[in-house]
């Protein structure tokens, strides 16, 4: 079953990349968002394509999270557009509303740093729940897929245990299986390290590195730089909610071309 679930992504996946290798999966345009008086997003462009994961650095406070959010829906914009391969996906009407596509927001996933699993659930009905209730799933069929997940992530002994009995790299490779279950073309990832313990952090390292070898299109905002550099394709530096520089990974935490990414990783990795 495995099997089947990495081929129907690779499909769809496909689809949604567009006629040429390098067309967008996902295009910001002219995004801004505030909260009251403050600007956290200022006019973004930004583009990834299909299996990328693109990481996203920058300051407390630069718009990195709120820029996942929004692309998950959970945050309205003020301006500009979003789009999911040639669709749009969210918009702003003329009176100032915010349009979404659910059709395309249902191919997101997002795992947060606080894991958000129902403590009174189980394993299984934490995974269950949404394919059954909002996919309308068959309760057989998302029960299979839950297995199949869960052992891809070393987690098949845990199916009955609640979370209040899980460590906490656990609760996110569950976290990470309940956003894996409604089959998404692209996962985002919200600091899910930065609450674990070293030995935890490898943990969901693995999963993520595992995830990016059967080519899952990933954004990725973290703290951890080391990390952001093992798994990178492409890296964003953002401050001020403005994209400052977008470039190779390589380029990114070696020779950063503006200075104020310079100053940024000087700080976090002693760069001279």
């Amino acid at each position: 079953m495995v099997d089947n679930i990495n081929k129907q992504q690779e499909e769809e996946t496909a689809k949604y990349q567009g006629a040429e290798d390098n067309s967008p999966l996902i295009e910001f345009k002219g995004v801004t968002k505030r909260f009251g008086d403050t600007c956290v997003m200022d006019e973004m462009d930004l583009k990834m394509k299909a299996g990328d994961r693109l990481v996203i650095i920058g300051p407390s406070g630069s718009g990195k999270s709120t820029l996942l959010r929004v692309l998950m829906g959970l945050e309205k914009i003020d301006k500009g557009e979003i789009f999911f391969g040639s669709n749009p996906y969210i918009t702003v009407d003329r009176k100032g509303r915010t349009r979404t596509d659910m059709s395309v927001r249902s191919k997101i996933g997002m795992v947060f740093q606080h894991y958000t699993l129902f403590p009174h659930l189980s394993v299984m009905s934490n995974l269950t729940l949404s394919p059954v209730k909002v996919r309308g799933m068959a309760r057989s069929e998302a029960e299979d897929r839950a297995r199949e997940y869960l052992a891809r992530l070393g987690m098949e002994d845990k199916l009955y245990s609640y979370p209040g009995k899980l460590s906490g790299g656990q609760k996110q490779r569950v976290a990470i299986a309940r956003a894996l279950m409604l089959e998404p073309k692209l996962m985002l990832f919200d600091e899910v390290t930065s609450a674990l313990d070293p030995e935890m952090v490898a943990e969901i390292e693995k999963v993520m590195l595992d995830l990016a070898k059967q080519k899952m299109a990933m954004m990725i905002v973290t703290h951890d730089m080391y990390f952001a550099k093992k798994i990178a394709t492409e890296s964003v530096f953002i401050a001020g909610g403005k994209v400052i520089e977008k470039c190779d990974p390589e380029i990114m935490f070696n020779e950063p071309k503006q200075e104020r990414t310079r100053d940024f990783l000087d700080k976090v990795l002693h760069l001279k």
